[in-house]
């Protein structure tokens, strides 16, 4: 936003919500050619019919893999007992090869196998259901099915947030392993600029344009540091970060002791003191709050450092 301002932009603010948190303060925005205010959302109230049958599914699939499966088994077996049970009441609701099953332990058996034969839609045909114990059968059927969908959704989903979990790990450790390259190639470049400059090799002008170019790269690696740690759930290690800061400090003292080195000439380069401010911005939140003094105790000498040095910066671009 700092920015904005120094480039012209008078009318400038910073909304945390952003386009979301516009459009519910009722702010205009753009459609097409012309600008209209932001309609509410208007969401229909749930039919309260089925409202209670999607709470009841949201429910079951927030629950774990072995739970769904004891839910399933569960039923499995307890439509099975109501199969055996039937046939007090209503003898031949289920047949096994012509014969009614019996009010025996190998009609109970036969009842959950019929059960099991029902849950998973495999159909042999050896054991025939007859009158309601057909309705129940479908009813089964159709129920268990659905739970046992969700228990392949959950072995699915399971495998899938692993392998995301594996992206974004071997994703970060790459990225730290750029910003640490790249945090060397600045301090490299400059270490040479601090080098030339002793030896009065570069004018003014093409002091400066170099120090623009180093000064643009360090800004981004600053955002990357930043964003690395203010955005991810997974933390860098101890010693990763112990180099990351180690390289920081030495770009920034660096970097700092050119800017401080030049003659008024500097106030000429706008990029430059633009991004002298970004750094010392970046600087100071990345070791006043991101990287908590619990969290690395051992940091404490880099994170002094680097705090200290963005307040040079931040006067060198005052």
């Amino acid at each position: 936003m700092g920015l904005l301002h120094e480039i012209g932009y008078a009318n400038v603010l910073h909304l945390s919500d952003g386009i979301a948190g516009w459009r519910a303060g009722g702010g205009i925005i753009e459609i097409g050619e012309g600008s209209a205010r932001a309609a509410p959302r208007v969401r229909r109230p749930a039919d309260p019919r089925t409202r209670w049958l999607s709470a009841f599914f949201d429910r079951l699939a927030g629950q774990s893999f072995g739970a769904l499966f004891g839910i399933w088994f569960g039923m499995v077996v307890g439509f099975g007992t109501i199969f055996w049970l039937l046939e007090a009441a209503m003898p031949g609701g289920l047949v096994d090869r012509g014969v009614p099953v019996r009010l025996d332990l190998a009609g109970l058996a036969t009842s959950i196998y019929f059960s099991f034969v029902t849950a998973t839609s495999v159909g042999f045909g050896d054991v025939v259901p007859a009158g309601i114990v057909r309705a129940l059968a479908v009813a089964e059927s159709a129920t268990e099915l659905l739970v046992f969908g969700l228990i392949v959704s959950k072995l699915v989903s399971g495998r899938q947030e692993h392998l995301t979990e594996e992206i974004h790990r071997i994703a970060f450790e790459d990225r730290l392993g750029r910003v640490r390259t790249n945090l060397y190639v600045v301090l490299s470049e400059l270490q040479t600029l601090s080098n030339e400059s002793l030896l009065e090799r570069l004018s003014l002008d093409r002091m400066l344009q170099r120090l623009e170019s180093v000064g643009m790269m360090l800004a981004g690696e600053l955002r990357t540091v930043h964003d690395l740690l203010y955005r991810t759930q997974q933390v860098p290690e101890e010693p990763v970060l112990e180099a990351i800061l180690t390289s920081l400090a030495a770009g920034l003292a660096e970097f700092c002791a050119l800017c401080e080195s030049l003659p008024d000439g500097r106030t000429q380069s706008a990029a430059l003191t633009a991004n002298s401010a970004i750094i010392g911005d970046l600087a100071y939140e990345i070791c006043g709050e991101c990287v908590p003094r619990e969290y690395a105790p051992a940091l404490q000498l880099s994170m002094d450092r680097i705090r200290d040095l963005a307040n040079r910066m931040r006067a060198v671009a005052a």
